[in-house]
């Protein structure tokens, strides 16, 4: 009993370590993430003969001046929209209206009944506390003060300080992960040989082969994103513009920093978009517009660009990204699904690599799980010939039906023997195997209604 609930706890223990310890590991992951995405940056300049503490502070600098760069024109759009809004608070009025006009309107005037009832009932609970709410009205009415929230203090220094106070979260985790950056990245070769020693120090080539290839998978994959990300902001902020949408560069940044969120981000984007074109067009068209432009872009980069970048570059199936994105938010929050993917991808790599974690690459690959001849032998198992049906045709369109009994039909066959000759499988179900078979063989040949005939007169 110990030795089958001994995974289990190891498994219990491994995600306790991981939401526990996340203050710490969440860092340290994303300065982990950060140097693979710099790391073609600091390849380029170690040829151009720069030393490595040198390529390294430059590409750190680099990385922070563009994030602070961000951040800055992000800060100025937004201020900017704000000295805006008394400008457009017509606008949003109107339309609150009309929208309301349209959706609660239809509703107010069915329960029009129902409304006056209870205003009658307010009405009434209102006389009955009149005494407790004439007070405060009568002393108002004299000038009395009534009591409020205290007044902050208006001193520019008190009020930089309440604004540190406020972002002292982010810096801070900013800084930690700067500082963990520059030192996986000036011990990059130690570190590659801790983690050597330590997974596979009896198997040295092993660990390097999975080592290098998560290496090269995720920073293909960062790469690709960034590149992808940085050209769907531009065409955002393009496209807007020829709308003329004034918020369009804001709109363009957004768009493409929320795009590294899954999911929920370019819809978030596009939301916001959308809300801005409201209250800035005193029509509906160019929010509209917003929106098609949203989709429209994002269709094309989901289903053009990424497929040929890294969409199979990864080799994870769709559902294992879902489900890695609904495990790692769950335990690191928005962090966590920022980096569901290449987490995820990692586990796919040590599943590849690793003997004892395989399920891991059958559970989470793209590849298929059995060969052609299993899944014959399967599906006549289950009695189901359609499914062979369809491969078959699909093999048939790049190959021979000779072929494909060479390879396929007969290899499923030998499986089925090897398995009634172990007696593993019943007569019923050998006799189910042979009656798939038969059908199997009868739709490729053309002869589907003689093998139907003789069904029918006992043969």
């Amino acid at each position: 009993r110990d030795l089958h609930s001994f995974p289990t706890r190891r498994s219990s223990d491994l995600l306790a370590i991981l939401y526990l310890g996340r203050s710490v590991l969440i860092p340290l992951v994303l300065a982990v993430m950060l140097s693979l995405l710099v790391a073609p940056l600091i390849r380029a300049l170690r040829r151009l003969r720069i030393g490595r503490a040198s390529s390294v502070l430059v590409a750190v600098a680099a990385l922070t001046v563009l994030c602070v760069g961000v951040a800055a024109a992000l800060g100025a759009q937004v201020l900017h929209i704000a000295e805006s809004l008394p400008q457009y608070e017509s606008n949003v009025q109107r339309k609150l209206k009309t929208l309301e006009e349209v959706t609660i309107g239809p509703l107010q005037r069915l329960t029009n009944e129902t409304s006056r009832l209870v205003e009658m009932r307010e009405s009434a609970e209102a006389t009955l506390h009149a005494g407790g709410v004439e007070r405060p009205l009568q002393a108002a009415r004299r000038g009395a003060v009534l009591p409020g929230p205290p007044e902050l203090g208006r001193h520019p220094l008190q009020l930089m300080g309440k604004l540190l106070t406020t972002v002292w979260g982010s810096i801070q985790f900013a800084g930690i992960v700067l500082l963990v950056l520059i030192f996986v990245l000036l011990e990059h070769e130690s570190l590659r040989d801790r983690l050597i020693r330590t997974a596979g120090a009896t198997d040295i080539r092993s660990a390097t082969l999975a080592l290098n290839d998560a290496g090269d998978r995720l920073s293909r994959y960062f790469v690709s994103q960034f590149l992808v990300n940085l050209a769907f902001g531009l065409a955002i902020w393009v496209s807007l513009s020829m709308l003329s949408l004034h918020q369009a560069l804001l709109c363009g940044i957004l768009a493409g920093v929320m795009r590294f969120v899954p999911y929920v981000g370019v819809g978030l984007a596009a939301v916001f978009a959308a809300a801005l074109a409201l209250a800035v067009d005193p029509g509906w068209s160019l929010a509209l517009t917003t929106l098609a432009v949203f989709i429209l872009l994002d269709i094309v980069v989901g289903q053009l660009v990424e497929p040929h970048l890294y969409g199979h570059a990864t080799g994870l199936s769709p559902l294992s990204i879902v489900v890695g994105a609904i495990f790692w938010s769950c335990l690191w929050g928005p962090v966590g699904l920022i980096l569901s993917t290449p987490l995820t991808l990692c586990l796919l790599v040590a599943g590849r690599h690793t003997k004892g974690l395989s399920v891991l690459e059958v559970l989470l690959g793209n590849a298929q799980p059995l060969t052609l001849p299993q899944r014959s032998y399967q599906r006549a198992l289950s009695g189901d010939p359609h499914e062979i049906i369809a491969d078959a045709r699909t093999f048939l369109k790049s190959d021979s039906l000779a072929a494909y009994c060479d390879r396929v039909m007969i290899p499923a066959l030998h499986l089925a023997r090897l398995d009634a000759e172990a007696d593993a499988i019943t007569e019923d179900q050998q006799l189910k195997i042979r009656r798939v078979i038969v059908h199997v063989a009868a739709a490729l040949s053309g002869n589907g209604s003689k093998v139907r005939q003789r069904r029918h007169r006992g043969a």
